[in-house]
């Protein structure tokens, strides 16, 4: 895809989507604290307070922040149709999410049971209104192959939040959490949230920014509900115990995101643009380990792997190997646009380059960085003993240093703007 065509007279102001990136990072900061903090007892299983905490710290600070505000930014762009009222919008939804996420960290580190409903309250006003109005915004456009993915990424990312409420409000009142739902959440979360929606955002920006060859609208049309089918029957043959039935399913869940991911890196792999940069690296780095991840997931429904450490790979490689890893690269792509496109409506319109936002070598010591938490963090699992702090200060320093090149990209964007309004027509840069 290329620039022709969009219609970025419909974009969101630049605040509304650029204040949730600057805010993103540091939730991995306070992830990689809480499991400092814990200490190598907290890699004993997934269920310990510590790495739940910092799990829902990644998936709703971190990953959420950024999805929404980039399907704020892309839906209008790519269909020319705007959310309501989308600044109000935008600043609910992020506060929301970072409030409850907040809350809901506190809540898995022995806080009383009443914080899992404080928590539920700015989750609810945030999952509903992003969802409510995503597929609302979505439904119009029915014809719209471009945004049909989209729509089930909105829709099954909203389900999987109101599986995550209930679960918080059953801890709230004290009852014991539904089995169903604790199996269920997360992978609705990551396979139908999470990973649809990147796949969704995946087929616009890695054409425009890669270079690469568009692939046919029928992989991501029918992705969606593939992938919605098996998950609702995934959750069948769970509330109906029928186990060699589920892991089938997981299994073929597993292999259509091992299948889409491995079009993908063939298509970064023979892009016409032949020059890594940092995205690029991100991005090898994020599909292997999504590779990884789903293998891993394939293994442990069948029974091949089994054990308490397993589970723990397979988030860490689902989160921080794959997801942040894309969505580190997607930001480091997006941002500086967004900083050229709103400077370029200054007046003045100031002559400026993308690439001048964030520096690449930053970027590429950040790709560096990023790999070794990722290692480090694997290992880990392992010997908790040795490594577990190293690992929670890689964490810590892996989001500090996203969030300091990010915030570069806004002090940029702050400088020319200055600029250009105090009468220079064009920035040396």
């Amino acid at each position: 895809m290329s620039a022709r065509g969009l219609a970025f007279d419909e974009a969101p102001p630049l605040a509304s989507v650029l204040r949730s990136f600057l805010w993103a990072p540091w939730f991995l900061v306070a992830a990689g604290a809480v499991l400092l903090a814990a200490g190598p007892g907290a890699l004993q299983d997934r269920y310990t307070p510590a790495v739940l905490a910092a799990t829902h710290l990644v998936t709703i600070g971190f990953l959420m922040l950024i999805a929404t505000a980039a399907a704020f930014q892309l839906v209008p762009v790519v269909s020319g149709t705007s959310f309501p009222r989308v600044a109000g919008l935008a600043l609910a939804v992020r506060w929301g999410f970072a409030l409850g996420a907040l809350l809901l960290a506190a809540a898995f580190l022995q806080g009383p049971p009443f914080f899992f409903g404080l928590a539920a309250v700015p989750l609810a006003i945030a999952a509903g209104a992003f969802t409510l109005s995503g597929a609302w915004v979505l439904w119009r456009l029915p014809k719209h192959k471009t945004m049909t993915p989209m729509f089930y990424a909105v829709t099954l990312l909203g389900i999987a939040l109101a599986f995550g409420l209930v679960m918080a409000g059953e801890r709230a009142a004290g009852t014991p959490v539904s089995a169903t739902l604790l199996h269920a959440h997360p992978l609705w979360a990551l396979a139908g949230g999470v990973f649809v929606l990147w796949a969704a955002v995946a087929a616009q920006v890695l054409p425009m920014f890669q270079g690469a060859r568009p692939w046919s609208p029928r992989v991501s049309l029918v992705l969606g509900p593939l992938v919605s089918i098996l998950l609702f029957a995934t959750l069948i043959a769970r509330a109906w115990p029928v186990p060699a039935v589920e892991s089938t399913l997981r299994v073929v869940l597993a292999a259509v995101v091992v299948a889409y991911a491995g079009l993908l890196g063939q298509r970064l792999w023979t892009r016409g643009r032949r020059r890594c940069d940092a995205m690029t690296f991100f991005w090898y780095i994020g599909l292997v380990s999504l590779i990884a991840s789903a293998v891993v997931g394939a293994f442990m429904a069948v029974g091949l792997l089994s054990g308490l450490k397993w589970p723990l790979a397979y988030g860490l490689l689902a989160l921080m190997g794959a997801a942040a890893s894309l969505m580190s690269g997607m930001l480091y792509k997006i941002v500086p646009f967004l900083v050229w496109l709103h400077l370029q409506r200054r007046p003045g319109h100031p002559i400026v380059l993308m690439t001048s936002a964030i520096s690449e070598r930053s970027m590429r010591v950040h790709a560096v960085l990023h790999l070794a938490t990722i290692g480090l963090s694997l290992a880990a699992i392992t010997w908790p003993q040795a490594l577990c702090e190293g690992a929670a200060l890689l964490w810590i320093a892996d989001g500090a240093l996203l969030g300091a090149n990010l915030f570069t990209a806004h002090i940029f964007y702050q400088r020319v703007s200055r600029a250009s309004t105090g009468g220079l027509s064009r920035a040396a840069l």
